[in-house]
């Protein structure tokens, strides 16, 4: 009887080995490994545009503040070189009281 048990578990085990052997866990394995350095790899691909994207904000800011000074500069070149003739008037013009009135005020303040 022991013989025949044990002729009828190595029977079961050896036909029964082949079919756990056909149910994919050696391929699931190969494609969890695949999909895992595909995952670093898109990690790591992922982190390099984000380090671009911190790198490149400050320069296109300070990019932007260079244009905006550099077309101000021209425009002010511009000016400055510019040939037209300046307008020369008789009248003159300040932007303050005339001294008159000033002293006008400060002897009216003493008495």
């Amino acid at each position: 009887m022991k013989t025949l048990n044990k002729v009828l578990l190595i029977t079961l085990t050896m036909t029964s080995l082949q079919s756990f052997a056909d149910s994919g866990a050696s391929q699931n394995a190969s494609a969890a490994s695949k999909h895992s350095a595909l995952a670093t790899s898109h990690g790591t691909v992922a982190s390099a545009k984000l380090g671009s994207a911190v790198i490149a904000t400050p320069l296109i800011v300070v990019g932007a503040i260079g244009n905006v000074a550099l077309q101000a500069g021209s425009a002010l070149m511009e000016n400055a070189v510019a040939a037209t003739p300046l307008e020369v008037t008789d009248k003159t013009i300040t932007a303050a009281p005339s001294p008159a009135q000033i002293m006008k005020v400060n002897r009216q303040e003493n008495l």
